[in-house]
């Protein structure tokens, strides 16, 4: 078993899943020709092995899934007898229908183009919607990690209040709520008839006096966490801690979140984040999962 670090891998995620899985770990050569093509090459005798390629999907993200294209096309040609792409990451999942007449579903098209290159195994954490996954021709994993995330914090946390930022999240802050034996809810947002003001609030529980912890998938622009951070701290929130996932944190979000008041931004290593985010290594449960699939104890 071989584990591939791709060029995308700046967490440190493929050092740790070769750790977990008790494998060997290679290094990928790789550069961009002069007018922009990518170059790469795996320098390892893969004959035989079962290679897994960790390349998180982020920005650029194209560029980072056609890298994971090229080294599962090079791993197949070397003889692998499996190639598992790693996604921690991946990019596309929220485009998994079609929104108006004429679009692609775009996860869709990504996941086939993953398999067609040679990706027989795909594993992605905390992907947005389970059924994203089907698309994958292939065996697809969506590991998820919340419940591991809530065991590694839950030492800094003092009876807190778990909060969705709206329903369709609330599964995950269940998960998280019940690996801390805390209670959840999930946020409400309001708007005044009259004066037309939104105001959010969680749907049944009162955060006056409680530690609160918002959990998301992904923070992406961080206005939605920023809101709900401001209010929560006005109706009476002790602390406001925001815990995700996957942060991408696209321009200035990273001090949206601080100027509104968001004591902590804890995230996986599933990508890069800004300095002053706390990552948890989520690729102990990542590597279990692997191990069951590939029926490597």
């Amino acid at each position: 078993m071989i584990v591939v670090r791709g060029p995308s891998d700046e967490t440190g995620f493929s050092d740790s899943l070769a750790r977990s899985l008790g494998a060997k770990l290679v290094g990928v050569e790789h550069k961009l020709f002069p007018d922009g093509e990518s170059y790469v090459r795996i320098p390892a005798d893969l004959g035989g092995e079962t290679v897994i390629i960790v390349q998180p999907a982020h920005y650029p993200q194209d560029k980072h899934l056609l890298e994971l294209m090229l080294l599962a096309d090079a791993a197949r040609g070397a003889g692998a007898s499996t190639v598992v792409g790693v996604a921690p990451y991946l990019a596309y999942t929220r485009q998994d229908k079609v929104f108006r007449p004429g679009e692609p579903v775009s996860i869709r098209a990504v996941l086939r183009a993953l398999h067609a290159a040679g990706v027989e195994v795909l594993v992605t954490v905390e992907p947005h919607s389970r059924s994203e996954l089907e698309h994958f021709p292939g065996k697809a994993l969506g590991v998820g990690v919340m419940r591991y995330m809530a065991s590694q914090l839950a030492p800094g946390l003092r009876d807190p209040l778990v909060l969705s930022p709206d329903l369709g999240g609330v599964g995950r802050a269940r998960e998280f709520a019940e690996a801390l034996g805390a209670d959840f809810d999930y946020l409400e947002k309001r708007r005044d008839r009259v004066t037309g003001e939104v105001s959010v609030r969680p749907k049944t529980l009162d955060a006056s006096g409680r530690e609160v912890v918002i959990v998301d998938d992904i923070i992406s622009t961080g206005g939605t966490m920023a809101l709900a951070a401001k209010l929560l701290l006005e109706q009476g929130a002790k602390r406001v801690v925001a815990v995700c996932v996957h942060a991408l944190l696209v321009g200035e979000a990273y001090a949206k979140l601080k100027s509104a008041g968001i004591e902590d931004v804890v995230a996986a290593n599933t990508l890069p984040v800004p300095p002053g985010v706390e990552q948890i290594d989520v690729a102990p449960p990542v590597a279990e999962a692997l191990r069951e699939a590939l029926g490597s104890g």
